[in-house]
């Protein structure tokens, strides 16, 4: 097996190649699909190695035709559109596993489920998943830059979670997390207690929170918002400092249509430093 042609996006604004790599899984986790979108110098300079950014949630990343939310991140956009501008990079999509996203986005069991439903607590197997399987899939084939300085997770809600709980964990394999509209809420607090008990990180962060997150959680609405500037606060106390960039917008609604706004900005400081 190798990585196949996507099939053609029918957007005249996106260059690079878009990849797909079928029946990606190992004991623990489903097969799926992973995509990877290629930039626009890659076959022009065949020495050329690029960092990489995995995204979760990868259903959403590209194409609006296999997103769950109906709207996509439009990552080949941005990516194409940061491109002019120099600043290249490969992107991995990996979708998530439907009835199972909670569990493997989340590092930490949820008590409110029954003991036999997998409730959460599947997310350092998630990672390994990430490390073992999905980025040697990528490194072995690709031409990529594969420390840790130029490896960034990207992803919302409980995929921003994810994100910043890969840099927290596993600093040796990734330096940048994008967490988006975090829900930090889902997991009782887990975060907080992880950041407060760990050494200072080496690694950037974006994160970025909405005002009017409650599409999905109304009752939750406020804790997305109270929860992320939190974090913000604790992160500069543990002395992340210029390696920290935070967002908020008021208007900002729990959907890839925000995100996509945002994606921008959170490339170019993860890639960049911008």
């Amino acid at each position: 097996m190798s990585w196949q042609p996507y099939a053609a996006l029918p957007d005249s604004t996106v260059t690079g190649t878009l990849l797909q790599w079928e029946n990606v899984g190992d004991a623990n986790h489903a097969a799926r699909t992973v995509l990877a979108w290629l930039p626009p110098s890659y076959t022009s300079q065949p020495d050329k190695r690029y960092p990489v950014v995995y995204l979760h949630d990868g259903q959403n990343v590209f194409d609006a035709a296999t997103s769950y939310n109906i709207s996509e991140w439009e990552a080949d956009e941005t990516l194409t559109a940061l491109a002019a501008e120099g600043l290249e990079a490969i992107a991995i999509a990996i979708p998530n596993a439907n009835e199972r996203r909670y569990h493997e986005y989340s590092p930490l069991r949820h008590p409110g489920f029954p003991a036999e439903v997998e409730g959460g607590g599947g997310g350092d197997d998630y990672l390994n998943f990430l490390i073992n399987t999905v980025k040697p899939l990528a490194d072995n084939n690709l031409r990529t830059l594969t420390d840790a300085a130029h490896t960034t997770l990207l992803g919302s809600s409980m995929g921003g979670l994810i994100s910043l709980h890969a840099l927290l964990t596993r600093p040796e394999v990734f330096g940048g997390a994008g967490v988006m509209s975090p829900a930090f809420w889902a997991c009782a607090g887990e975060a907080f207690d992880r950041v407060k008990n760990s050494p200072p990180m080496t690694g950037r962060v974006w994160m970025d929170i909405g005002g009017k997150e409650g599409t999905d959680h109304p009752e939750q609405q406020q804790a997305y918002w109270d929860d992320a500037h939190a974090m913000r606060d604790l992160l500069l106390e543990k002395g992340m400092g210029e390696k920290l960039r935070f967002q908020a917008d008021p208007e900002g609604i729990h959907r890839e249509t925000a995100w996509k706004v945002r994606l921008p900005g959170a490339l170019r400081f993860l890639l960049g430093g911008e």
